[in-house]
Formats: structure tokens, C-alpha cells, sequence
């Protein structure tokens, strides 16, 4: 009987032991399922701002009919925005698709991926440089702005889980040259659509102008040409 007793008591103990690992088990698979499922959302996510700052840097290098491709961004969302109040975290953007070309738009906007959705935000930021060493300064200084260069952050974010940012500097390097053949369009005529093409900027002939031609008449003529005007 003492026996009986005895296998019954380790038994018991056994299906204790069973129950407790099957508990301990069932714990860590659906931790490791959680887990899972974070790093695949998070990889979304970086995939996401990546996708975003590299459609914009495609607009920088673009052109439309009413502004340069850098203009977007330094006066963004279409190169006619304010240079300062169009900015910050007061005027979030996102990059889409239009016409096979990507373009900026104002707001923020979500995306659905995987049946999961995400909110993806662009903030545009100015940015000085030290007057000294010429690097970025920490602190946006308006006196020192370095128009050529924007900081760019852009946030993805979804229910459950940390934002995810990118932040990176975007630098103008591409730039355009109008031909110039003479002066007999009007002063100040300009600005000019990015896509057009003058051949005359201003005149010498007018009495009140502030420019100057330092050539003897037209430009047609071969050699070189330009004008000095006064700010």
C-alpha cells in the first residue's frame, strides 16, 4: 500500500512537471512569435523611410515646368513654398507617385502593407553652417542658412510598436545655365520657368538701369559677355 502510495506521489509530481514545462513552452513560442512578427514590422518600417528619402532625392534631380528640382525641397512642396515658414515639424510632407515621377505633397500618409498600416511622415528642416569650419551647426542659425543643404527627417509609425526614424542631410550638386546672346529683353524679367530657354536677360540701354554691359553691344557676336548689376 505504502508502495502505491509512493508511485502515485511521483506521478502526480511527473504531470506537474509536464504541465509546468507545456506552460513554459507554450510562453516561449508565442514570445518568439511576437518577437518575430516586431522584426518584420520594424524592417517594413525601415524599408519605408528608406523608400521615401530615395524618392526624394529622385525630386531634387528632377525638373517640372515651374521650378528646378531643388526648389521643391528648399521651397517646398512645388519650388513656390517659403523658405523658412514651409518647413519643420509644423509642415510634415510624404513623396508619391505621380505620372512615373515622384513628387511632394503636403500632409502625412498611410500605407498599408501586409495588412498592416503605417503612418509615414517627411519633416524638411534648414540648415547653417559654422562660419569657421563650414560644418553643420547643431543649432539652425537664419543668419548663416546654407541654402544647398536641408535635413531631412522621416518618421514611420505604427500601432504597437517604437517610430521608427531616418534622418539625413540632402546637398544640391546639380546646377543650370541659361545661354545668354544679348540684353534686349526688359530688367529683371525673370524668374524664369525651369524648363525654358532665354536669351535675354536685360537691357544696357536704359537710363535708369542699374546694369551694366561691359561688352561693346550684343553677345551674338562670338565673344564673351556679361553684366554687372547692382543689388
Amino acid at each position: 500500500m505504502k508502495r502505491h502510495g509512493q508511485i502515485l506521489i511521483e506521478l502526480l509530481i511527473a504531470i506537474a512537471v509536464g504541465v509546468t514545462l507545456a506552460v513554459i513552452g507554450t510562453q516561449l513560442v508565442s514570445i518568439s512569435l511576437q518577437s518575430s512578427q516586431s522584426s518584420k514590422e520594424s524592417a517594413e518600417a525601415s524599408g519605408l523611410t528608406q523608400e521615401a528619402l530615395e524618392g526624394l532625392r529622385a525630386i531634387t534631380r528632377g525638373n517640372s515646368s515651374s521650378s528646378q528640382g531643388w526648389n521643391h525641397i528648399y521651397l517646398p512642396p512645388d519650388g513656390t513654398g517659403n523658405a523658412s515658414t514651409s518647413k519643420g515639424a509644423a509642415n510634415p510632407y510624404h513623396v508619391e507617385v505621380v505620372g512615373n515621377q515622384w513628387r511632394l505633397a503636403t500632409g502625412t500618409e498611410a500605407i498599408t502593407v501586409a495588412n498592416e498600416v503605417y503612418t509615414r511622415t517627411l519633416i524638411i528642416e534648414n540648415v547653417s553652417r559654422d562660419s569657421v569650419t563650414g560644418g553643420v551647426e547643431a543649432v539652425y542659425e537664419p543668419t548663416r542658412d546654407d541654402p544647398s543643404t536641408q535635413k531631412i527627417a522621416v518618421t514611420v509609425s505604427k500601432s504597437g510598436m517604437p517610430d521608427v526614424t531616418l534622418s539625413a542631410y540632402i546637398t544640391r550638386y546639380l546646377n543650370e545655365a541659361t545661354l545668354q546672346t544679348d540684353w534686349s529683353g526688359s530688367q529683371d524679367n525673370g524668374p524664369f520657368s525651369a524648363t525654358s530657354t532665354v536669351t535675354n536677360l536685360g537691357t544696357d540701354s536704359d537710363p535708369t538701369s542699374t546694369t551694366l554691359d561691359i561688352t561693346s553691344g550684343s553677345c551674338s557676336g562670338g565673344g564673351a559677355c556679361a553684366m554687372l548689376k547692382q543689388l
